[in-house]
C-alpha cells in the first residue's frame, strides 16, 4: 500500500491526547514486565498505516520514565538494499552516544562507529558483527530495562531481518524488550512471513492487532484536538469518511467536508503510480459509492472475466482494494474518495450513467436512484429514488427514506407516474421525519403540506398533515396542542369516526399531565376504538385511561394490540406508561426493565434515535434512583452519542449532570447544566433542580435562592405531575439548608423561613401521586421542619433508594447528635456511611464522615484565623477578607490555607459547615483560644 503513515504533511493537526488505546499500552507494559521477570520478550505492533502503531510506542516509552532506557530505529521504503541494517545503525548509535560507550571488543561494530576503537584487520565474517551487537545490547541492559523499537518492518532489508531474528534468538540479557511494528496486509510477499511466523511462536511474545477507533473514540480525538465537544453530526461525517484510521481523523479534524491537499496527495500516491488499466478499474470502482459487486463492476467495467480478475488482484495485493462478500470495496473510505474527486465532471457523469443502465432492471432503487441523479437523469432519478423511500422504510430506514423522498421533492415532474401526489409524499416526509427523531424538519414537510391543500375541499386531508406536525411539534416543544384542535374542528362531530378518535388520543396525551383536561378525550377515543375495532385508537385510550386509573392491565391490553401493528412507533409508547407507572409506585426495578426492553425493541426498529432516547432517560431516572449509578451512566451516555432531538437530549444532560453531582464531579455536572442552560428547551424544572443543586455544590447559596425564586413564581409548577414537582421543592429545601450552614444572623433565618413556608405552601396545592411521591412529601416536610428524619428514612428503605435513603440517615444523624444522643446519632451514621461509600457518592460521604469525625475542644486556630474564619463563613472571598482586614490577598489566602488545614476541610464550604457546627463562626471563641 503507498501510504506514508510518516510523511510530513502541511495540515496535519496532532491529536493533544492518545485516545482508545488504553488496553494496548496495558499489555506493552505487562510485556516489559515479562521481559524483567522472565527473560527477553518480543511485542508485534501491527496494524494498518496511520492507525497509531508509533504512537503507541511513543506514548508507552513516555509512560516509562528514566528508569528504563528506550532507543527508537525505523525502516525505510527506500529500497531494501540501500540502507542495510538501517534501524538497529540508529539503535546502536544511540545506545554508544547517549548511553556511554562500554568497554568490549566491537572490531566489526567500529567499522561503523569509530568511537568504539579501531576497526580489526580481519573480516571477522557477519556473525562476528551480530555477536558485537548482542554484547553490547545485553551490557546495556544489565545496567536497567531496555526497550528497542523498531518501527515499519515491512520495509525491513534483509539484513535487518536477519539480524533481528539472530537477536530474539539469543538474547539471554532479563530486561530487553523488543517493541516491533508493521503493516499486516504489506507482509504478503513473503519475504516477512517467515520472520513474524518465528517471533510469533516465541514463548514471551505478545501480539497486538490495532482497530480502527468507533465512533466514540473518534469523538475523543476530535474534542482533543479542536479543545471543545464537537457536535454528534460532525463526529458521524468524520468517523464515517475516516473509517476510524487516527490519522484521517486528525487530517479531517479542521476541514470539514474538503480533504486536505496533503492528506489528498497522500492517498493518491498509490492510485496514480498504477498501470493505465487498473486505475482505470480503481476510478470505476470509486463510482460504485461503496461496496460494488463483481458483477455490476465486469458488466460497468466491460471487462472479460480473466482481464478483470488480473486487475482486481493487483488492486487487493495493493491494498487499495479488499474483498467483501461477493464484491470489492475500498480499503479506506478517504481513498474511494479522492479518487472519485480525482475524476473529471464528464467523466463522473459517464460512469454514474454506465451504473445507472446496468442497474436498471436489478431492483436496487437506491443504488439506481443515487447514479442516475448523479447522471443528470432527473425522471430516472424520481422514479426509482420514491421506490427506494418505500424499501427503506420497510427496513426501518428512517433516515435514509427522509433523504430519499427529500430527493424526490427536488425532482418533482407531475409528468412522472408515481401513483401519489406531492402532498402525499410531503405527508410521508413529515412521518418518517418523526420516526427518524428529525422533528424540526418534519414540522417543516408538514407545514409545506398544508400550505398546498385546500381545508375546505380535502378537510380529511388537511387534519392528518395537522395530526403529523402536532406529534411532531409536540415532541420537538411540546406545543402540538393547538394544531390537534384545529385538527378536530376541520372533522365532523361523528361518533364512530376513526380519524377523530385518532385526534383525541394524541390530544389527550399532549394535554398531560393535566389529567382532568385529558381524562376525557382519553376515555372518548377509548370508546370509538372499541366500537370501531381500530387498534391505534383502541390502544391510545387504553394507556391513557389505565395510566390515570393505574390499571397495568390495560397497559397490557395496549402492549398486545400494538404488537400486531405494522408500525412500531405506537408500541415504543407503551412501555414510557409502563415504566412511569412502575417508578411511580416506587417498583425502580420493574420500571427499569421495561425501559430497557423499550429501548431494545426501538434500536431494533430504527427508532433508537426518537423513541429510544425517550426510553433512555425513563431508564436512566430510575437506575439513579435504584442506586445502579454506572448502569445509569452508561445508559445516558450512550443515548446522548446519537444525537436525540432536543427535548430528549435536556432530559438526558439533566439527568447526566445530577449523576456527576451525587458522586462529587462538579465540573462534569457544570458542562451539563452550561448545555441545558443554552439550549433551553423542554420542562424549566427539570433544568431548576440541576442548577439550583449545582450552585449548592459551588458554594453560591444566593444563587441557588434566586432560582428558587423563580420556581416557587411559575404557576405551571402546580400544573406538572407531582411525582416530578416535589423533587423540585426537595433541591430548593436543599438549598436553604445550605444557605443556613454559611451564615448566621436573624435576617438570614427569617429569609429562610420565608422561603420554607412558600415551599410548604406549593407542597400544600399538589395530591399525592404514589409511593415515590409519598416519599419525596415525608423528605420535604423532613428538610422544612427539620423532624421526621426517621419517617423519611423508612420510606426510602422500603423503595429501596440507598442515596435517598442515606441522605435521611446523615440529617436525622445530625439531628440526634444535636439533642445529645450520640448512640442513636452514630447509629445512623454508619449505615449512612456504608451506603455513600458503596454508591460512590463523594460528597455525601465526605460530610458524613466530617460528622462523625470527632473534633478537639481546641482548634487550633490562631486570633487571625478565627477573624478570616468568620469572613469565609460570610461568604467573602479572599480579596473580600483583605480588604476588611486591611491585609493583603495573598495573606488572606495563606491564612484560609491554614484554616482548610487545622479543620480537616477540603472546601470553603465544608470549612464554614464544621465552623457553624463548632461554634467558631460566632463573635465568642472557646475561652482557652481566647486572645490576650
Amino acid at each position: 500500500m503507498y501510504l506514508y503513515a510518516g510523511a510530513v504533511m502541511a495540515e496535519r493537526v496532532v491529536s493533544p491526547v492518545f485516545v482508545g488505546r488504553d488496553q494496548e499500552l496495558s499489555e506493552l507494559a505487562a510485556a516489559l514486565d515479562t521481559a524483567v521477570e522472565q527473560g527477553p520478550a518480543v511485542a508485534l505492533v501491527t496494524g494498518e498505516a496511520g492507525i497509531g502503531k508509533s504512537r503507541l510506542l511513543a506514548e508507552f516509552a513516555r509512560s516509562l520514565g528514566p528508569a528504563v532506557r528506550v532507543v527508537e530505529g525505523a525502516c525505510t521504503e527506500l529500497g531494501s538494499d540501500s540502507l542495510p541494517y538501517a534501524p538497529f545503525v540508529t539503535v546502536l548509535r544511540r545506545l554508544i552516544r547517549v548511553e556511554g560507550v562500554l568497554p568490549g571488543p566491537y572490531r566489526q561494530l567500529a567499522r561503523w562507529f569509530p568511537e568504539l576503537g579501531r576497526p580489526g584487520d580481519e573480516e571477522g565474517g557477519k556473525h562476528q558483527l551480530y555477536e558485537e551487537v548482542l554484547i553490547l545490547v545485553e551490557r546495556v541492559a544489565a545496567d536497567q530495562p531496555l526497550v528497542i523499537a523498531i518501527e515499519d518492518l515491512h520495509w525491513a532489508d534483509a539484513a535487518t531481518r536477519e539480524l533481528l531474528g539472530f537477536l530474539a534468538r539469543n538474547l539471554t540479557q532479563a530486561g530487553v524488550l523488543l517493541a516491533i511494528t508493521y503493516r499486516q496486509q504489506e507482509t504478503g510477499d513473503g519475504l516477512l512471513g517467515p520472520l513474524l511466523s518465528e517471533l510469533s511462536r516465541r514463548p514471551r511474545t505478545t501480539t497486538l492487532r490495532l482497530d480502527r477507533l468507533d465512533r466514540q473514540g473518534v469523538g475523543c480525538q476530535l474534542a482533543a484536538i479542536l479543545g471543545a465537544e464537537p457536535e454528534t453530526a460532525t463526529v458521524r461525517r468524520v468517523h464515517e469518511r475516516s473509517d476510524g484510521n487516527p490519522l484521517f481523523v486528525e487530517a479531517l479534524a479542521r476541514t470539514g467536508e474538503r480533504t486536505p491537499d496533503s492528506l489528498r496527495n497522500l492517498l493518491l500516491h498509490g492510485p496514480r503510480s498504477l498501470p493505465g488499466p487498473a486505475r482505470e478499474l480503481l476510478r470505476i470502482a470509486s463510482v460504485a459509492g461503496g461496496r460494488v459487486g463483481h458483477r455490476l463492476l465486469a458488466e460497468v467495467a466491460g471487462q472479460d472475466e480473466v482481464a478483470l480478475d488480473a486487475l482486481l488482484r493487483e488492486l487487493v495485493d495493493r491494498s487499495l482494494l479488499r474483498t467483501a462478500g461477493d464484491g470489492y470495496d475500498f480499503r479506506h473510505a478517504l481513498i474511494r474518495h479522492v479518487v472519485y474527486e480525482d475524476l473529471l465532471p464528464g467523466e463522473r457523469a459517464r460512469l454514474h450513467a454506465r451504473y445507472a443502465e446496468a442497474l436498471r432492471d436489478s431492483g436496487a432503487h437506491a443504488e439506481l436512484a443515487a447514479h442516475a441523479y448523479a447522471a443528470g437523469n432527473r425522471g430516472l432519478a424520481l422514479s426509482a429514488g420514491y421506490l427506494a423511500a418505500g424499501r427503506a422504510r420497510g427496513t426501518y430506514a428512517y433516515e435514509e427514506q427522509v433523504r430519499l423522498l427529500d430527493q424526490v421533492l427536488e425532482l418533482w415532474d407531475p409528468d412522472v407516474e408515481l401513483g401519489v401526489d406531492r402532498i402525499d409524499v410531503l405527508t410521508g416526509a413529515a412521518e418518517a421525519c418523526m420516526l427518524s427523531g428529525d422533528y424540526g424538519r418534519g414540522v417543516d414537510y408538514a407545514s409545506a403540506g398544508l400550505a398546498a391543500v385546500d381545508e375546505r375541499r380535502e378537510p380529511e386531508r388537511a387534519a392528518q398533515l395537522l395530526e403529523h406536525r402536532g406529534r411532531l411539534r409536540h415532541r420537538l416543544n411540546a406545543t402540538g396542542v393547538s394544531d390537534w384542535e384545529r385538527a378536530l374542528e376541520l372533522l365532523p362531530a361523528d361518533p364512530d369516526s376513526v380519524q377523530r378518535g385518532r385526534l383525541l388520543g394524541v390530544l389527550a396525551m399532549g394535554l398531560l399531565p393535566e389529567v382532568d383536561r385529558a381524562r376525557e378525550p382519553f376515555e372518548e377515543a377509548l370508546r370509538i376504538g372499541r366500537r370501531t375495532g381500530d387498534a391505534t385508537v383502541t390502544i391510545r385510550g387504553l394507556l391513557g385511561v389505565g395510566s390515570m386509573t393505574r390499571d397495568l392491565g390495560m397497559l397490557a391490553q395496549a402492549r398486545t394490540l400494538a404488537e400486531r401493528l405494522d408500525g412500531h412507533d405506537l408500541l415504543m409508547t407503551v412501555p414510557m406508561y409502563e415504566s412511569m407507572l412502575h417508578a411511580k409506585a416506587g417498583d425502580q426495578h420493574r420500571a427499569i426493565a421495561a425501559a430497557r426492553d423499550g429501548i431494545r425493541h426501538a434500536r431494533r426498529y430504527g427508532l433508537g434515535r426518537s423513541r429510544g432516547a425517550e426510553l433512555a432517560s425513563y431508564a436512566g431516572r430510575s437506575l439513579i434512583l435504584a442506586g445502579e449509578w454506572d448502569e445509569a451512566a452508561a445508559v445516558l451516555g450512550e443515548s446522548l452519542q446519537e444525537d436525540p432531538p432536543p427535548l430528549s437530549r435536556q432530559t438526558l444532560l439533566v439527568l447526566a449532570g445530577y449523576l456527576s453531582l451525587l458522586r462529587g464531579d462538579v465540573p462534569a455536572a457544570a458542562d451539563a447544566a452550561a448545555a441545558v442552560e443554552h439550549d433551553g428547551a423542554g420542562s424549566p424544572f427539570l433544568r431548576f433542580q440541576l442548577l439550583c443543586l449545582l450552585a449548592v455544590a459551588q458554594g453560591d447559596p444566593e444563587r441557588a435562592d434566586l432560582l428558587l425564586d423563580r420556581a416557587l413564581a411559575d404557576q405551571a409548577l402546580t400544573r406538572i405531575y407531582s411525582s416530578d414537582a416535589r423533587p423540585v421543592l426537595v433541591a430548593g429545601a436543599l438549598a436553604q439548608r445550605a444557605r443556613l450552614a454559611h451564615g448566621t444572623g436573624e435576617e438570614l433565618r427569617q429569609r429562610v423561613a420565608e422561603r420554607q413556608a412558600g415551599l410548604a405552601a406549593v407542597d400544600a396545592t399538589l395530591g399525592v401521586d404514589g409511593r415515590l411521591d409519598r416519599a419525596w412529601q415525608i423528605m420535604l416536610h423532613a428538610l422544612i421542619e427539620d423532624d421526621g428524619w426517621d419517617d423519611a428514612a423508612e420510606s426510602w428503605r422500603e423503595l429501596r433508594q440507598p442515596y435517598e435513603l442515606a441522605l435521611s440517615l446523615y440529617h436525622g444523624a445530625r439531628a440526634a447528635l444535636e439533642a445529645g444522643d450520640r448512640p442513636g446519632g452514630t447509629a445512623r451514621l454508619r449505615e449512612a456511611a456504608r451506603l455513600a461509600a458503596d454508591l460512590g457518592a463523594a460528597p455525601l460521604a465526605r460530610e458524613i464522615a466530617l460528622l462523625r469525625r470527632p473534633r478537639p475542644a481546641h482548634d487550633g486556630l490562631t486570633e487571625r484565623e478565627h477573624d478570616v474564619l468568620r469572613l469565609i463563613a460570610e461568604g467573602l472571598s479572599n480579596r473580600q477578607i483583605a480588604a476588611r482586614l486591611h491585609i493583603s490577598p495573598s495573606t488572606a489566602g495563606v491564612h484560609v490555607s491554614h484554616i482548610l488545614t487545622k479543620l480537616g476541610a477540603a472546601t470553603r464550604t465544608e470549612a464554614t459547615a464544621i465552623a457553624f457546627r463548632e461554634g467558631l463562626a460566632g463573635g465568642d471563641r472557646p475561652a482557652d483560644q481566647a486572645g490576650p
